[in-house]
């Protein structure tokens, strides 16, 4: 039984090597499979140069490490490397130096070869307009480090003497648009802008010229010559200083003109305080122990006193205003009490045409105490002739009396009012004859300027008080 078990075992050990053979190639096979299941393509391309080749990952850096290898130039600082959206493709964008001259200022941009200039100046928010001038062309593709100057096409003003002129160019100086406009800049002429600036299109170019004007200030009257706009600017440029106050003649917004005047008036407002009298008051008393007409001072009227504070406005040394800014009154005033007569004096009339006597006192429209000789009341009425004569040959004008010269002689001076003083002729003269007042219908016929003014007496009862 060993001889035959010694028999078989080299046939066991052919079988199981084959079958470990098999196992090894088996493993490797399916080691290969799984590698290439997760190896990529990917392609670099620099310019004209493309780079292809598997990997097993998709990272940006490694892609460009693994393009190196194979010869890819390094990336430079100013280069980039896109990946292309959704693949494993990558461009490199090789970068170079692009600087820009405009209107005499320069700018450093960044540009990539291969790009036109008009591209990389869009890129970078420059727009051209169809009429502008470009250095190198637009088309120009940009192969390394590149200067681009770009002139511009633009429509400028030129404001001078009065007049408007429109200049149109490629590029140039403010210099250059007053040539090309014929207007010439004197030394003390101003500009609005340096004479060297680049033009740019809508630009206004202003001429001031240099002008004479009279500045008088502070008592003093001075010839100038400047080229200011506004009347602020020369006194500003003449150092003539204001306060807030002051005013200026014409005001400081105002444009310069030849042999323009310029007015400064200083203004100084001032506190006063001044003592000031504060009127007393009248009123009156009716009282029965007086006659009608007659008054009695009972408490004499004195004045106050206030202290009144005023704002007061000198111009150039002289008052111009003052205005009451505050009072206190310091002391109160007394107002005076008049006693006003109340009673009635009997009175004798006969109808129309009375007659009396009473010598005494009245008060008169005025407030002035009176003396009569004697006292009548009756009937009156009122008469107008503009223009007339009495039968004096007087002018029939307000004052003169129409009477009966046997009761009340001519000449007399009279003072006449209604008995409760409500209507109030005044004082007047005896100077016509009146037809009514001989009849005896009435006592006196007053004349007015002008029939309105009749419709004041009418017909009615009246007081004559025969003046001493």
């Amino acid at each position: 039984m060993h001889g035959r078990h010694m028999k078989k075992a080299p046939r066991l050990l052919a079988i199981r090597g084959v079958a470990a053979l098999i196992l090894v190639l088996a493993l490797s096979i399916s080691s290969f499979a799984t590698v290439m299941a997760n190896t990529v393509s990917a392609n670099v391309i620099d310019g004209d140069q493309s780079y292809t080749f598997n990997m097993s990952s998709t990272d940006l850096d490694e892609i460009l490490e693994q393009a190196e290898e194979m010869g890819l130039e390094p990336l430079g600082p100013l280069d980039v490397a896109e990946r292309v959206e959704g693949t494993t493709t990558v461009v490199v964008r090789r970068g170079v130096n692009l600087t820009v001259r405009e209107a005499g200022k320069e700018s450093l941009l960044v540009a990539y070869r291969g790009d036109t200039v008009e591209q990389v100046l869009l890129e970078n928010s420059i727009v051209l307009k169809d009429a502008d001038e470009i250095t190198p062309a637009r088309e120009t593709v940009v192969e390394g480090d590149t200067q681009v100057e770009i002139r511009r096409a633009c429509q400028v003003v030129v404001l001078a003497d009065g007049k408007q002129t429109t200049v149109t160019r490629i590029g140039g100086t403010v210099e250059d648009a007053l040539k090309e406009a014929g207007v010439t800049v004197g030394e003390e002429d101003s500009l609005n802008y340096d004479k060297y600036e680049p033009l740019f299109d809508k630009m206004h170019i202003r001429v001031t010229r240099m002008m004479k004007v009279r500045i008088t200030a502070d008592g003093e009257t001075r010839e100038v010559e400047t080229s200011a706009q506004t009347v602020e600017d020369v006194l500003k440029k003449f150092q003539v200083e204001l306060d807030e106050d002051d005013r200026v003649e014409p005001e400081g917004k105002t444009k310069v003109t030849e042999g323009m005047e310029i007015t400064v008036h200083r203004v100084e407002v001032k506190e006063e305080v001044k003592t000031e009298e504060v009127p007393f008051e009248t009123k009156y008393q009716d009282t029965d122990s007086l006659y009608e007409g007659e008054t009695q001072v009972k408490t004499q009227g004195v004045a106050g006193e206030k202290e009144v504070t005023y704002e007061v406005t000198f111009v150039d040394g002289e008052e111009e205003s003052r205005e009451a800014a505050s009072e206190k009154v310091t002391k109160e005033p007394v107002d005076e009490v008049i006693l006003r007569g109340t009673a009635v004096k009997e009175q004798p009339s006969v109808g129309g045409n009375g007659t009396g006597v009473s010598a005494g006192t009245f008060v008169d429209l005025y407030g002035n105490t009176v003396s009569y000789s004697s006292v009548m009341s009756g009937t009156c009425t009122a008469y107008s002739v503009p223009g007339g004569t009495t039968s004096l040959g007087w002018d029939a004008v307000y004052g003169v009396i129409a009477v009966n010269p046997n009761i009340i002689p001519y000449g007399t001076k009279m003072y006449i009012t209604s008995p409760d003083g409500s209507v109030v002729y005044g004082y007047g003269v005896a100077g016509d004859t009146g037809g009514a007042c001989m009849a005896g219908d009435i006592i006196a016929d007053l004349c007015y300027n002008t029939i309105e003014e009749c419709s004041q007496i009418g017909r009615r009862e009246m007081v004559i008080y025969i003046l001493s």
